[in-house]
């Protein structure tokens, strides 16, 4: 029956693994659409700029005729860590991308871009107001006081922004820059033809199709700081918004390895809300009071837990770590001290692995002693079940006995897989989560953030497969673990133990290299300890 079940639980492994490799291969996700003409119609050489526009002190008058189209232009902001590209149809961000991260670790692959349009996606910092109805400025053209820039170190550059809409109000947006750091100033301000104010909604949209994760940074959906609590959702329904009120620390978008969020300078009192219209998740931030103008802090970056905590504010809580967070955090910090001293995160995580493995040894120990002393009792407790076989309840009182008289505890063996369970899962998220492997090469090994067999990559009849070396090697030290590790079992059981490291290969060939080196390492010091053991035994 033992070898039945296994024999199936291999089976439905394979069949899984195929079934993916054939969806994958024969039925893809369709390409997206074409962009619209009017994306078309941006790409257009830049026109002449247009005057910036004064509010009238003049009382309200009737709702002005429709102004004929105005072609937009774009200006670039580069930094010593980002291009921006903004349009002054909207006064929004049509490109954000990073000098410092790439599409892939590929050290030619183009740099990374953050805002991803597409049909009926409108562009990100955009701003909403509320008049006889909500009125946006996707089709407004702004005119713009600046141009192109060019910033480094601790300058700054001003972009100010600035239109009439048919009604008579004047929009006005302000972009403050410096030329280190991710951060960006941004100051929203709606006018009534009367002189009044209106509370401006700061909109910030993504795509709200990734049903293809994006492999450099897949989509995690909005993310928030509300009254101290963080909030996250990734599934809207079309037209049925979701709403949190309260005290507004910072909201945005959030990748694996990056976020891209707003952080109120004013009126922190704010009424966010997601909206799904179909192709577009649209965040709005709306202010509760109307203070004239509100003022935000946007942070576009990388998920680097010591950039996140710069900026303040707990915006490093957009990490999510998981249950074991505060074991992920300190192995996250400990990894970083070794990192200034060695610059290979391949080599921080062997160090990593060998501080854990200090740590554990003492339980480690007394887990393979016990297990020791419990296959020295085998023979006498086959004895025990021979002579108990028709009473179970004294068979259990004799083996407890047994085990009382030979200072032995059954569950000596488990004390430390179960620590280690929450240690792995920790480093699983710490290796996995942050931004710092992205691209962390190894070796051999291209990118520690990825499975190991994607460095060593060929093509089969069509199919994409790659050799996973360290994952070879992780389920071959297992095996030799498992070899030397004392039994108490029957030998029918032994056997069916020694099968068990086959089936981690299956499960460590999607998980990152550098986790596998983890394993490895964990595996190679702890037969070394056996074998120590064993030795004096």
């Amino acid at each position: 029956m033992e070898k039945r079940a296994f024999i199936a639980i291999l089976l439905s492994l394979l069949i899984l693994v195929a079934w993916q490799e054939y969806m994958a291969r024969f039925y893809p996700a369709p390409p997206e659409p074409p962009a619209p003409a009017e994306q078309q119609a941006q790409k257009s050489p830049p026109a002449e700029q247009s005057p910036a526009v004064t509010a009238p002190a003049t009382a309200p008058r009737a709702p002005a005729a429709p102004a004929p189209a105005q072609a937009a232009r774009e200006i670039k902001v580069e930094t010593d860590d980002y291009v921006a590209v903004f349009t002054t149809r909207g006064a929004a961000l049509k490109s954000y991308q990073f000098k410092h991260y790439r599409t892939d670790a590929n050290p030619q692959s183009p740099f990374y871009e953050l805002v991803n349009p597409g049909p009926g996606v409108p562009l990100p910092l955009g701003m909403r107001w509320q008049a006889a109805a909500p009125i946006d400025d996707s089709d407004l053209v702004y005119g713009v006081s600046g141009g192109d820039l060019k910033l480094s170190g601790a300058a700054k550059g001003t972009l100010s922004f600035q239109a009439q809409a048919p009604d008579g109000t004047i929009a006005a947006k302000s972009f403050t820059f410096s030329g280190s750091g991710y951060l960006m100033q941004l100051e929203l301000s709606v006018k009534t033809p009367a002189g009044g104010s209106l509370a401006p909604e700061l909109l910030i949209a993504e795509r709200s199709d990734h049903a293809t994760p994006n492999p450099g940074a897949p989509f995690e959906g909005l993310i928030a700081l509300v009254d101290n609590k963080i909030k996250r959702e990734n599934a809207v329904e079309p037209n049925k918004p979701v709403e949190f009120t309260g005290e507004l620390s910072w909201a945005g978008f959030g990748y694996t390895y990056f976020f891209f969020a707003a952080l109120p300078d004013s009126s922190p009192q704010h009424k966010l809300s997601l909206t799904n219209t179909g192709p577009a998740l649209i965040a709005s931030l709306r202010p509760l009071a109307v203070n004239g103008s509100q003022r935000y802090t946007l942070f576009a970056g990388p998920k680097e837990i010591s950039t996140l905590e710069a900026v303040g504010r707990g915006i490093e809580k957009s990490i999510d770590f998981g249950w074991f967070s505060l074991i992920a955090i300190p192995l996250l910090y400990v990894m970083h001290f070794f990192h200034r001293f060695t610059g290979s995160y391949g080599i921080d995580i062997i160090l990593l692995t060998v501080v854990i493995k200090i740590l554990m040894a003492p339980l480690t120990h007394k887990s393979f002693v016990s297990m020791k002393a419990m296959q020295k009792l085998a023979p006498q407790m086959e004895k025990l079940k021979e002579r108990y076989k028709d009473d179970k309840e004294k068979l259990n009182r004799e083996i407890m006995e047994l085990y009382r008289r030979n200072g032995v505890n059954p569950l000596g063996g488990c004390l430390p897989m179960a620590l280690q369970f929450p240690v792995f899962i920790g480093l699983y998220n710490a290796l996995s989560t942050p931004i710092e492997l992205r691209h962390a090469p190894f070796l051999w090994i291209k990118d520690l953030s990825q499975p190991d067999w994607k460095s060593l990559p060929f093509s089969f009849a069509g199919w994409e497969l790659g050799i996973p070396i360290l994952t070879i090697f992780m389920g071959a030290s297992m095996f030799v673990q498992q070899w030397m590790t004392p039994s108490a079992g029957d030998p029918t059981q032994r056997k069916m133990m020694l099968m068990r490291p086959l089936f981690f290969p299956f499960m460590f060939v999607t998980f990152p290299a550098g986790l596998t080196i983890y394993w490895l390492v964990n595996n190679i010091l702890s037969i070394a300890q056996q074998y120590w053991i064993n030795r004096h035994d």
